[in-house]
């Protein structure tokens, strides 16, 4: 069967596929989990204490993510995406850079926004268990590698790869857009969307996930590794807030620019009105989903 390459549609379904089947996958194992400590003798409190350490967390990440790489290997058979080729040990190199630049100079106005969203009463979305030296090393898997490789596979290697046809701005700030509501948290809505730009900036330019994911995975690294060591950055100083301001107006400027530059160049396909169907009904029911997982927080 001839190899037709990736629409709107693919796009729209996979997030939606990868968001509900995953989430429904979660309750199933939780579910499940109930009846084995029932039939097991244990009480509730048993059971959550489990899933409130690194161990059960890992086993909730682990399902979620086979479920999501599934979704990604089902929808992108047969289809014309060629998005793994051998990377240049230099460009990795760079990258990685990238990640560490970008994430400190984020660090400070996420601090700032997490500051004023506690002031207004919401809850951050922190980890439910304590991080100690054995949940740091099983963190890794669940927070650090799972979610670079499974979620670049997903959102740059599948959704942005479909968008991208319809255009350099269309492609990356929808994927971005996306990429931050499948976060699910209030907190995690700007930052998500700003990173998500740049890989989609990434992707774009180089057609290789494999340096998306070099960059993801640092930026959860560092995060993870802060959290272990308890180091925080943050200053209630107006100084370090106007830092944060420059710094923020810095990163987004530079993004800007490469998503813009050669934009009245570059060669756009017209969206079909069976895709702008399918777009708009997957992205208003994103839009439902964040929307009463915010009200909910």
């Amino acid at each position: 069967m001839e190899e037709k390459k990736l629409t709107i549609k693919d796009s729209s379904v996979a997030f939606l596929s990868a968001f509900l089947f995953s989430q429904l996958a979660i309750v199933l194992v939780t579910i499940l989990s109930m009846f084995i400590c029932k039939f097991a003798g244990l009480d509730y409190e048993s059971y959550q204490t489990f899933f409130n350490t690194s161990y059960g967390y890992l086993i909730l990440a682990s399902v979620m993510y086979l479920v999501i790489a599934i979704v990604f290997f089902f929808i992108n058979r047969k289809k014309d995406n060629k998005i793994i080729s051998k990377p240049s040990a230099k460009k990795i190199f760079l990258y990685i850079l990238i990640a560490l630049l970008s994430f400190l100079t984020l660090y400070p106005i996420i601090t700032c926004i997490d500051s004023l969203l506690v002031e207004w009463g919401f809850s951050l979305n922190t980890l439910s268990y304590e991080l100690n030296t054995s949940g740091y090393f099983i963190s890794l898997i669940s927070i650090v590698i799972l979610p670079a490789v499974v979620e670049e596979l997903l959102f740059r290697g599948l959704i942005f790869k479909g968008l991208k046809q319809y255009g350099k701005v269309f492609s990356i700030t929808i994927s971005a857009l996306i990429f931050s509501i499948y976060h699910m948290s209030i907190d995690q809505i700007i930052y998500p969307f700003l990173m998500g730009l740049l890989f989609g900036v990434i992707m774009y330019k180089e057609n290789n996930i494999l340096y998306c994911i070099a960059v993801h995975f640092t930026n959860n690294f560092v995060s993870l590794t802060l959290s272990y060591l308890d180091i925080s950055l943050a200053f209630n100083h107006w100084t370090y807030i106007l830092l944060a301001i420059i710094l923020f107006i810095a990163f987004v400027g530079v993004v800007l620019y490469f998503i813009l530059k050669n934009r009245l160049l570059e060669q756009k396909e017209k969206i079909s009105s069976e895709g702008k169907v399918y777009f708009s009904v997957c992205l208003v029911i994103m839009l439902l989903i964040y929307i009463i997982s915010a009200i909910q927080i």
